[in-house]
């Protein structure tokens, strides 16, 4: 039996997506790795909703993210369970850490996305930062035994931007919707009021999420109007100063049957990316009978295949046009995705062992 360190401080919901990651893979891998002890780092928050299993150990770990502490902090707390490997579930190990090491990596968009218009940091910290991941992220990628990912596309990126990788390291791990897509839920009575026709946008308002190429097509689409489910942010202000908010709606921090009927009432999804690692919201919307109008990048071309609608991301014009065709067309059958967290969890599991009979 190996002793096997997880890094699990971004578990719950809070964080959004690497959030939803970490939660739903820890759900799982436990059962699938049963043959040894998993040393769970958790930060104060999450210690005690963190559920486990016979085989699990928590480990305090109050340590930010992306931080100095993370890099110098951490190593100690690693060095003092004895492990036999690491197992992270983002880009973010600590780099003087001298033990075996499967990373998850789930883009390389702050890589591709370096302007101004990425950071809300001062110029001078924003350079710190940006040195910092430069340096992690290759250390990381290079010391690494495995690195998963969630699509082949992140796996060509990785192999372009560090050709010193083998291609053999990489892993393309499939994700899934979560299990409430998978419900035949009633609309519920909303805690707020939006149109009762209207284009969706779902997701945070980073600039590789292209959100004013949707802004300006809306100016094309005048009877149309677009609900926005995103957090607040100095990102989502930034964007909309400039647009005209009447037929603009915002909803922010809705619960998971919320965000489901919104989905359920929309005329179809938009997602604009011009980068993305996988695309869960295009599956989720899918999934609920859904159409989605989506980007013509190659992410989008692997994940969604023929199920979905595509436009140039840097053509207003051209969403403006697409989202009029798809509007004339009957809505989809809603999509049966087979593929769920317990899945991807295996797949995970299954790097980690075949990793583990080699030490």
């Amino acid at each position: 039996m190996l002793k096997i360190a997880i890094d699990g401080r971004f578990y719950g919901t809070g964080h959004t997506g690497l959030g939803r990651y970490t939660t739903n893979v820890l759900k799982y891998l436990p059962k699938y790795l049963s043959d040894h002890t998993l040393q769970v780092l958790l930060r104060d928050d999450q210690y005690e909703h963190f559920a486990g299993g016979k085989n699990v150990e928590k480990v305090n770990a109050e340590i930010p993210h992306y931080s100095f502490a993370e890099q110098l902090k951490l190593p100690f707390i690693l060095a003092s369970l004895k492990s036999n490997l690491l197992y992270t579930l983002h880009f973010n190990a600590p780099i003087f850490f001298r033990v075996k090491t499967i990373v998850t990596v789930h883009d390389l968009i702050k890589s591709h996305f370096t302007g101004a218009d990425t950071t809300t940091r001062s110029p001078w910290l924003y350079a710190i930062k940006r040195q910092g991941y430069n340096r992690v992220i290759e250390k990381t990628l290079a010391r690494a035994e495995d690195i998963i990912v969630p699509t082949n596309t992140v796996k060509n990126n990785i192999l372009a931007i560090f050709p010193g990788i083998k291609p053999e390291r990489i892993h393309p791990i499939a994700e899934a919707p979560d299990e409430i897509f998978r419900q035949n839920l009633k609309f519920e009575n909303l805690r707020f009021k939006i149109p009762t026709k209207y284009l969706l946008f779902v997701g945070n308002v980073y600039p590789h999420k292209n959100l004013p190429v949707l802004l300006e097509a809306l100016k094309l689409l005048p009877t149309q109007n677009l609900v926005i489910v995103a957090k607040p942010s100095p990102f989502l202000s930034r964007v909309l100063a400039p647009y005209d908010r009447t037929r603009i709606h915002i909803l922010s921090n809705l619960t998971d049957s919320e965000l489901v009927s919104v989905y359920h009432q929309a005329q179809l999804l938009v997602t604009p990316s011009l980068m993305e690692g996988y695309g869960l919201v295009g599956l989720e919307s899918l999934m609920v009978g859904t159409p989605v109008v989506a980007s013509n990048i190659p992410v989008y071309r692997e994940v969604y295949g023929k199920k979905v609608t595509y436009f140039d991301p840097k053509s207003s014009a051209d969403l403006a046009k697409t989202v009029t065709s798809v509007l004339k067309k009957k809505r989809p059958a809603p999509l049966d995705f087979k593929r769920t967290w317990d899945d991807v969890a295996r797949d995970i599991a299954e790097v980690i062992n075949a990793r583990c009979t080699s030490l």
